[in-house]
């Protein structure tokens, strides 16, 4: 073979190398490149369960018109997320969502989006697991605005206020909350009491004011009442109590020139417990202004589904 043949057959083995070496650079770089991204997305959901964010799940084409969730996060593993809700679901295997939430940084909240599918469900007592697909991005979004509803009077079964004394602890139990200055219950005939709208951080409760000089409640923004909430929400095979407490600041008053005259306290909640059936202990959680707390997101969006049918 002539010398010139040698060298061209050198010049080809040179460049297939120099192309084998520049592939698998760009492959361990490409690889490298995803790992640390999958090592931030990671980082960043656990952080999130570190904070206990909750996380909104909003359902995609299902049959069933299956409203929004809100679960806490459990369980991080490289290709599953386990998060539970308060909630008994059906089989909703395969079914896929969009997942929102929030994380703080020193710099301020950060909000992200994903979407994933459902691979497992299950059921609990009273709630339910769910085994979702790990996110292989994040979508850097804006804060979701906490919408705010009306509910429906027969879903309202009854309705406590008290004044709190911030001098004294928070009860934890019920047999240390005395009888309620306004008090509602499901078929009275005056309700003086009733919510004009609730959302995810808080609530608006509408007083009746017999007297427009006399206030039921003190009206006054910073002030705090302890509220007693029982409500229904549907389920499979009917309907669920549920024994929703709070503490809540009052951020604004109005006064409405209704007959007879109402007083209307919009309020945010500051602590928050759900009480097990036929149990007396009243466990508290702190109620964060960008978080919202469970039941009630829950509730929130199971009533804005109906309403908008």
């Amino acid at each position: 073979m002539h010398s010139d043949s040698y060298f061209m057959i050198f010049l080809l083995v040179i460049v297939a190398l120099l192309i084998l070496v520049v592939f698998l650079r760009n492959s361990l770089q490409k690889a490298q490149r995803e790992k640390r991204r999958q090592a931030v997305i990671s980082q960043t959901l656990v952080t999130a369960q570190e904070q206990n964010e909750l996380f909104d799940l909003k359902f995609l084409n299902t049959d069933d018109n299956m409203p929004g969730l809100a679960g806490t996060l459990i369980d991080v593993r490289a290709d599953t997320l386990r998060m539970e809700v308060l909630r008994l679901l059906p089989d909703l295997t395969n079914a896929h969502v969009d997942v929102y939430f929030h994380v703080v940084q020193p710099a301020g909240s950060i909000f992200y989006k994903f979407r994933s599918r459902l691979r497992e469900v299950h059921q609990k007592t009273d709630r339910s697991h769910v085994v979702l697909d790990a996110p292989s991005s994040l979508e850097v979004g804006q804060r979701r605005n906490f919408m705010r509803v009306r509910p429906p009077a027969a879903a309202v079964r009854a309705i406590g206020v008290w004044p709190l004394d911030m001098a004294r602890p928070v009860p934890r139990t019920t047999r240390d909350v005395g009888r309620p200055q306004i008090f509602y219950k499901a078929g009275m005939q005056n309700r003086p009491v009733q919510i004009e709208n609730i959302s995810a951080t808080g609530m608006a409760l509408r007083f009746l004011m017999p007297d427009p000089q006399v206030p039921p409640v003190p009206a006054e923004k910073g002030f705090q009442l302890l509220c007693l909430l029982v409500y229904a929400v549907p389920e499979a095979d009917g309907e669920k109590l549920i024994t929703f407490w709070c503490t809540s600041q009052v951020l604004n008053i109005r006064t409405t020139k209704d007959n007879p005259p109402a007083l209307v306290l919009g309020m945010e909640f500051t602590n928050w417990a759900v009480l097990e059936a036929g149990k007396t202990e009243i466990h508290w959680f702190h109620a964060s202004p960008t978080r919202g707390v469970a039941p009630i997101t829950q509730w929130v969006m199971q009533m804005d589904l109906e309403q908008r049918k």
